[in-house]
């Protein structure tokens, strides 16, 4: 090896060894909720993609095997839940308590899936039946989550952030849209009234059985963030 190709090696081991896991993560004080808002909103696309060498799942689009959202009096069963717009989410808040060991993340979404589905039982007021397609808009659903974090010493002898547990609430800041297909077994009559229901009501639907589904999308966004913290450094990612 020549001296000019030595140096070179040399050059791009040390510019590797400095970038770190995670080189596109701005590091920012715990209290900087600004600067915190910053790397969130600039990260969000970047978890949507994946970053399978951080053991980052892709998350754009999202896939739910099955899904049980049923509520008191009505069963509802969820299966091949297809759907996209997390890339889009737009960070609304994120706040560090490093005293009390919590992060606050409020994110306003816009959520669209398919999936198949199965009902029977009460729709608010009306009894109901079906068993199709199902295609489902959440327009501008705010999240909010309250995360409960610890430290942890990773397999590379640095100190890891760990997600410990976390609680959720959502609020819904635009009207969405459900479609159900071959509701009553495609009876007409009784098909246009539900149809007509759900139309009319559509939020009030989603706050009766949207809590399963909701708890499912931001469960599967904890766990991808947690999964980010085990392989990367809580060094490479505060300055505190």
């Amino acid at each position: 090896m020549n001296s000019s190709i030595a140096f070179l090696v040399l050059a791009l081991s040390v510019v590797g060894s400095n970038a770190g896991l995670a080189p596109f993560i701005k590091k920012c004080r715990s209290e900087d909720s600004k600067c915190l808002k910053e790397v969130a909103q600039a990260t969000i696309p970047l978890f949507a993609a994946g970053i399978p060498e951080l053991g980052v799942q892709r998350l754009e689009p999202f896939y739910m095997k099955y899904l049980d959202a049923s509520s008191p009096g009505l069963s509802l069963k969820l299966w091949e839940v297809k759907g996209t717009g997390l890339k889009d989410c737009i960070a609304k808040k994120i706040q560090r308590d490093t005293g009390k060991s919590k992060l606050i993340v409020k994110l306003q979404c816009t959520v669209d899936f398919v999936a198949k589905y199965e009902m029977n039982g009460r729709l608010l007021v009306l009894p109901i039946e079906g068993k199709g397609d199902a295609h489902v808009v959440l327009r501008k659903v705010v999240i909010t989550a309250d995360v409960d974090m610890g430290d942890k010493i990773g397999k590379d002898g640095e100190k890891h952030w760990k997600v410990k547990s976390f609680r959720h609430t959502y609020d819904l800041k635009d009207e969405s849209t459900i479609e159900l297909e071959n509701l009553f077994n495609g009876n007409e009559v009784l098909g246009r009234a539900a149809r007509d229901l759900i139309k009319s009501s559509s939020n009030e639907i989603v706050k009766e059985v949207g809590p399963p589904i909701v708890k499912a999308i931001v469960s599967t966004i904890v766990e991808t963030v947690d999964k980010f913290f085990q392989n990367v450094p809580a060094s490479e990612l505060s300055l505190d």
